[in-house]
């Protein structure tokens, strides 16, 4: 580990508690000792830090913009429930986070429904549940979503998504400009808006452009709003009538490696500013209710992944530690989520947090495959069958973005210290799992077994 990926990682351990003596604490409560009771694989995630958080993006955004939570970053419900109470909206992009949205408290007035796909029963729910608004992301959805409403008997409150003609600058996974699946080209808006403008149950209420991820040029972000604003403009000239909605996204960018640079918040919040005074300006924009949607920059560092070394083997000179979760429990931390570079998270021995790395070893799970690699040939403490190691920035795309039944290996934990007590979030698996679910034949319409 280099002396910047230790300085980060000690850093990362204040954020979820602290690490005095070397050993890993999310609040006052030692991680190692909840492993130990829980079992491992795991994940521990700190409700403090996920809410000091959001306080300090509310305190910078201001009180002029709501901050919404994107639940695909981790919906787990218990940590969901503690971003409700702090007045946070909800963007979801399924029938389920619909469901786990409402069960967390977030008010279907603050909840907004986004992503490409939605089915008519997605979308019926959406309209009886009251929410904020639909992102309609292209024509036929917006007609499916009129006839929905119309046999409903309900009005259906919908955003038009945008897919603007340049993503923002800087932005690691582009999910605007050029050809996309998301939203409805920049240049075809304002026709859009004429054809559905006065269709009978469907009310336009604003936009929507969500242009990239994991984007850390402020100046980029910045411009990106900029030009949301001009397109509110031209959407409520075209509408005749002021905008409700206007939702700039969000994408603000985490440093999982070590040469990534940290997102710049309060420079950003102050431009941001100037642009809400010149939006408030605007009799089209100046009654819209600006949002901020947000995920993974809420809950990444707040989260470590827990796993136990099982093997440590040596093959051809080369060091390596086996342990007993991988690729089928984190798969974004073994890069195999669409990232083009493999470069390790923040990785540590658990219970020697600022040991001296005094060998180079490659960390792999326990999944039939080579791409399962947390870190290869990485500086690393002397490790012991038994110890644990921890995989930080794991609050986000950790256990849901995971292929949990590759291998059919038990499922992971999830644990939650929050003022310094523990909740079990999500039970460890059994092993046994595999099978839930799952309907035998009957052995009537087996074959007959060669030894019969």
């Amino acid at each position: 580990m280099s002396t910047r990926q230790e300085t980060r990682v000690l850093r990362l351990a204040s954020a979820l508690g602290d690490a005095r003596d070397g050993k890993l604490r999310a609040g006052n409560i030692s991680v190692c000792r909840l492993a130990d009771q829980i079992s491992t694989p795991c994940y521990v995630y700190s409700g403090d830090a996920v809410v000091d958080q959001v306080r300090r993006v509310r305190a910078a955004l201001g009180p002029e913009t709501d901050l919404y939570y994107s639940l695909k970053a981790n919906p787990s419900l218990g940590l969901c429930q503690l971003i409700a109470r702090q007045d946070a909206g909800a963007e979801v992009a399924s029938i389920g986070e619909l469901v786990l949205a409402q069960r967390s408290g977030f008010a279907p007035q603050q909840t907004v429904f986004a992503g490409p796909g939605k089915t008519d029963q997605e979308l019926e729910q959406a309209v009886r549940s009251g929410i904020l608004s639909v992102n309609a992301e292209s024509p036929g959805e917006l007609r499916r979503l009129a006839c929905i409403a119309r046999r409903a008997g309900l009005p259906a409150r919908a955003a038009l998504r945008v897919n603007p003609a340049r993503p923002v600058a800087g932005s690691q996974m582009r999910m605007g400009g050029g050809p996309q699946q998301f939203g409805i080209d920049e240049e075809d808006l304002l026709d859009v808006v004429q054809q559905f403008k006065d269709r009978p149950y469907l009310d336009l209420v604003g936009l929507h452009v969500y242009a990239g991820t994991q984007v850390f040029d402020v100046q980029g972000v910045l411009e990106h709003c900029q030009h949301v604003l001009e397109l509110g403009r031209q959407m409520s000239g075209c509408l005749g009538k002021p905008l409700e909605v206007l939702d700039f996204g969000g994408g603000f960018g985490v440093p999982y490696f070590e040469d990534s640079p940290e997102f710049d918040l309060l420079a950003f919040a102050r431009g941001y500013r100037r642009l809400v005074g010149l939006a408030k300006a605007e009799p089209g924009l100046a009654a819209a209710r600006l949002i901020i949607e947000l995920g993974r920059y809420l809950v990444a560092e707040a989260g470590v992944y827990v796993t136990r070394v099982v093997d440590v083997k040596r093959s051809r000179e080369q060091t390596f530690v086996v342990t007993d979760g991988g690729m089928n429990h984190h798969i974004m931390a073994t890069g195999n989520f669409g990232q083009v570079f493999r470069k390790p998270y923040p990785i540590a021995l658990l219970g020697s947090l600022g040991a001296p790395a005094d060998q180079k070893v490659s960390i792999v799970g326990p999944c039939c495959t080579p791409l399962d690699t947390f870190a290869r040939d990485t500086p690393f403490p002397r490790v012991r069958v038994g110890d644990l190691i921890g995989v930080f920035c794991s609050g986000a795309y950790g256990y849901s973005a995971s292929s949990l039944a590759f291998l059919s290996h038990p499922t992971p934990a999830e644990v939650l210290v929050w003022q310094d007590r523990a909740y079990v979030l999500r039970a460890p698996g059994r092993g046994d799992q595999a099978l839930e679910g799952q309907l035998s034949l009957d052995p009537e319409y087996l074959p007959a077994s060669p030894r019969d």
